[in-house]
């Protein structure tokens, strides 16, 4: 979702405030991609902010967060810096309960009205009980109570012939799996390259957060650098990391298990 287009005020705040941000970072020699990394943003989003592509940006409540880490990285008041810009692209929101409580109708009901009512409501109840019960009313009555007596009569061994038998719960077959299946749940940044079927399939560096899946007929190769921060799944198993450290690795699947 992208930013909704900022007004001329927002745009020369935003602007103020990305130009102190890029100019302190130059003038203590820190790449870019260091700060992405430090503070947990993509490096396209701060090079569209410090370059002024402000439609690129995401909603600016996110936008007021990336400067405010910005800051501090940079050891500037990160929090002062995301409070000038928040100040006029995040207003609060106006509270409603106030004017709706303006334009609700003054309505006035007086005081005895209620005890009419419940007078009236008193009355109609003691008719009722006091009424005779018709013809009918007083034979079905006579009826149940018979069959009540009936039934109290009966054997025990016929009463509980009658009770209806439990259905047994059918036993859910499982599918088989087949081929193999793999997920990958990148815990930090790494570079990884997967081949399914000696056919590669994708060749690039997952982010944080970042998840994938792949199958294959027989067998799937991955290779992470950074294998420690990748968790592999295979065929719906346990998550479990690639490697124990930071080396490159390479693992191939298959619906048998690791070769």
């Amino acid at each position: 979702m992208t930013v909704k287009p900022l007004n001329e005020e927002q745009r020369e705040k935003l602007k103020e405030i990305t130009n102190k941000l890029r100019q302190v970072r130059e003038e203590k020699s820190i790449h870019i991609e260091e700060i992405a990394a430090k503070i947990l943003v993509r490096p396209v989003f701060l090079s569209a902010l410090e370059e002024g592509r402000f439609e690129e940006l995401p909603e600016a409540v996110y936008i007021q967060g990336f400067i405010r880490r910005y800051g501090d990285i940079l050891g500037l008041d990160g929090t002062g810096l995301g409070h000038e810009f928040g100040s006029i692209a995040c207003p609060p929101p106006i509270p409603q309960e106030n004017s709706n409580l303006g334009n609700r109708p003054n309505i006035h009901i007086p005081l005895a009205v209620p005890y009419i009512l419940l007078i009236i409501g008193a009355s109609l109840g003691l008719f009722y009980l006091l009424s005779p019960k018709p013809a009918e009313q007083a034979v079905s009555q006579s009826q149940y109570s018979s069959n009540v007596s009936e039934e109290k009569n009966l054997p025990e061994s016929t009463t509980s012939s009658s009770a209806a038998v439990p259905k047994p719960t059918p036993t859910p077959t499982l599918t088989p799996i087949e081929g193999v299946k793999v997920s990958l749940d990148a815990q930090a940044e790494s570079w990884v390259r997967v081949t399914t079927d000696e056919k590669k399939v994708f060749e690039g560096t997952l982010q944080k957060g970042d998840k994938k899946s792949f199958t294959a007929k027989e067998k799937l190769t991955i290779r992470s650098g950074n294998p420690a921060a990748v968790m592999i799944g295979v065929n719906q198993s346990q998550p479990v990391p690639l490697g124990s450290d930071n080396n490159p690795k390479t693992a191939t699947y298959t619906s048998e298990g690791v070769e």
